[in-house]
């Protein structure tokens, strides 16, 4: 079934798609389309809060993901950012020229924790914070199954319109 006939399908009966469809619209659909579709959703007021969306992926995510989560969302933190963040889990890890946040830190870290560093990554960095999320989505496209329902047709919905252009 070709792209747009599948997400056409997928809004028509207004029902999450299954894992397999995710998978296989997150594979052909460009990467760029994937962000920009992805980051329209999570600044969608009829979505779940970005620091619920983002530990939800967090709690599902691989050691390997946990980590570049959590790296991909201190980045452009300033020293001591993060000290009184995530019960200080996390301290010492923002910025560019500070050591990344390992697996086995990332395995520490818990999803309320990760909602705590979202919220403290928005404060920082507004409208940044939601660009390297989105990017995060397009880099691993396995993730997006851990948008949500809501975020998720969102996500599609954006897909769709920009492909009937």
């Amino acid at each position: 079934m070709a792209l747009f006939d599948m997400l056409q399908q997928i809004l028509k009966n207004a029902t999450a798609p299954e894992p397999q469809q995710i998978d296989q619209i997150t594979r052909e659909v460009p990467r760029d389309e994937l962000k920009n579709s992805v980051g329209e959703a999570l600044r969608s007021k009829e979505t779940p809060q970005l620091s619920q969306i983002v530990a939800d992926m967090f709690e599902r995510a691989s050691p390997q993901a946990r980590a570049d989560i959590l790296n991909t969302l201190v980045e452009k933190l300033g020293p001591g950012a993060l000290t009184g963040v995530a019960g200080g889990a996390l301290a010492g890890h923002e910025g560019a020229d500070t050591p990344q946040v390992t697996i086995d830190k990332a395995t520490q870290i818990t999803p309320d924790q990760v909602r705590d560093v979202v919220t403290t990554a928005r404060r920082a960095d507004e409208p940044g914070v939601f660009d390297r999320v989105s990017d995060f989505y397009a880099q691993h496209p396995d993730l997006v199954k851990t948008l949500g329902a809501g975020a998720l047709m969102i996500a599609l919905a954006r897909m769709k319109q920009n492909m009937g252009r």
